[in-house]
């Protein structure tokens, strides 16, 4: 059993979507050599059988008594998997490229001071092939696609569990980025994510996404840039509310982000302002693509 890497999946009610994703990591002998670490957030959902039938397929399976919230699941699983590089994969996300993994093990070899490769999110199993598979550098990365460098996440305390729900990610990276790590998007390893969202789904995406976003800001952007950020912030949920017509959604996140910003303040880890600008430059996380 390879312990160097694994993968790790949280999850909650996704019945279907862990089995489709078992189903792929088991019939692909490059991705079945990764033992992989369940951690269930009190799924109230889900049949007892079908959690026996996955406690016989993972390499672990812890199930919580009461919901964590995404960042302090993962938070939970990341420091308790006995792996150095964490597969970081959703129930609803698996790998395309055969030797992707691998390859991507590799280079974290190769690259002591990158934290996190972002992997590219393609829309199936079968996407067309990529010319330039050179890695480069990212701001962030979504937990659905990643490998995660577990001393370094370590060192970083984790995710910010304060943030219950979305937007972890970026958060965890300005701190990564600050203290002079990196993260790298890794083209050579693609993940189809199929996720299928619905009407509540994304109002709680569109309260906690638009809460945490204010709330970075207020953790880590330098004072002169505070103001005109936060209202670049309020200026795209303003126009992302006219597409989803939930504005009340949007107005209470961004309402509940500055007064927890405020309320945080004490808490500030402030980036200099020639790194906050370095990182405006990037690319958010890895460029889905698929152009032959």
């Amino acid at each position: 059993m390879n312990q160097k890497a694994g993968i790790v999946i949280t999850t909650r009610n996704r019945e279907q979507d862990l089995k489709k994703l078992f189903v792929h990591l088991q019939k692909n002998e490059s991705w079945a050599k990764y033992p992989v670490w369940v951690h269930d957030d009190a799924s109230d959902t889900v049949s007892d059988d079908y959690w026996q039938s996955i406690s016989n397929s993972a390499y672990c399976l812890i199930r919580n008594p009461r919901n964590y919230g995404a960042a302090l699941n993962r938070n939970i699983s990341n420091c308790s998997a006995p792996f150095d590089y964490i597969f970081s994969l959703d129930d609803d996300s698996c790998f395309v490229d055969e030797i992707g993994p691998e390859l991507a093990i590799k280079y974290m070899d190769d690259n002591p001071k990158v934290a996190v490769l972002s992997f590219p999110l393609v829309d199936s199993f079968n996407p067309k092939p990529i010319q330039d598979t050179s890695p480069y550098p990212c701001l962030s990365y979504m937990a659905c696609a990643a490998l995660i460098r577990k001393s370094i996440f370590m060192e970083m305390g984790g995710y910010y569990s304060n943030f219950f729900y979305y937007g972890e990610e970026p958060e965890l990276c300005l701190r990564i980025w600050s203290a002079g790590y990196e993260v790298h998007a890794f083209p050579a390893c693609r993940v189809y994510h199929w996720a299928n969202s619905n009407v509540q789904d994304s109002r709680v995406k569109g309260f906690y996404g638009t809460q945490n976003r204010i709330w970075s800001h207020f953790l880590h952007t330098p004072i002169p840039l505070l103001p005109l950020e936060i209202a670049r912030a309020c200026g795209s949920y303003i126009k992302l509310s006219l597409k989803t017509k939930i504005p009340l959604v949007h107005l209470r996140g961004l309402v509940s982000g500055i007064q927890q910003g405020i309320l945080t303040w004490h808490e500030r880890q402030v980036l200099p302002i020639r790194l906050y600008r370095y990182l405006e430059s990037l690319p958010i996380s890895a460029i889905s693509s698929n152009t032959e």
